[in-house]
């Protein structure tokens, strides 16, 4: 490997019978036996898939459940914990601030969603606020997972 970045993986098994179609957006391996070489790119589909995929934001969700089990009740130590697993660095305090507001924001932004919706049967008000304070962290968890920061090992 070349420069000065070098990139997460995961690797698959693929069977030419039943080739993965996520793959071709990130520069899929030939699966010829001879290949000496692979062309790489950068585009903005593979940030878009990457972020809007399924599997991340359910490893999202995953994450910020674990954050809150971890340090419940206190966000900016969530955020920094997973600022700290995600980078496997302290998070500078302006970043921590960030975060917060934006989790505190998302949260407010889910809340006007549900009061919004007038067709939904009514939840316990506590059980609505744990549902929405899991969902925005599960946001900026997300953010951290698509970032190039995580992406890319320095």
């Amino acid at each position: 490997m070349h420069g000065k970045e070098f990139r997460r993986s995961i690797y698959v098994q693929v069977r030419r019978s039943r080739p993965l179609a996520v793959l071709d957006t990130f520069d899929l391996p030939r699966m010829d036996p001879n290949c000496t070489g692979r062309a790489s790119s950068t585009v903005a589909p593979q940030a878009l898939m990457l972020m809007n995929s399924n599997f991340v934001i359910t490893q999202a969700r995953y994450f910020a459940g674990r954050l809150q089990r971890e340090v419940p009740n206190d966000l900016a130590a969530q955020v920094a914990l997973a600022w700290k697993i995600a980078f496997a660095e302290t998070a500078p305090a302006d970043e921590i601030a960030l975060a917060v507001r934006f989790v505190q924001k998302q949260k407010e932004q889910f809340q006007q969603q549900k009061t919004a919706k007038k067709k939904e049967k009514k939840t316990d008000l506590k059980t609505e606020q744990a549902k929405h304070e899991l969902a925005a962290l599960a946001s900026f968890c997300q953010a951290l997972l698509s970032s190039n920061q995580f992406l890319y090992v320095d």
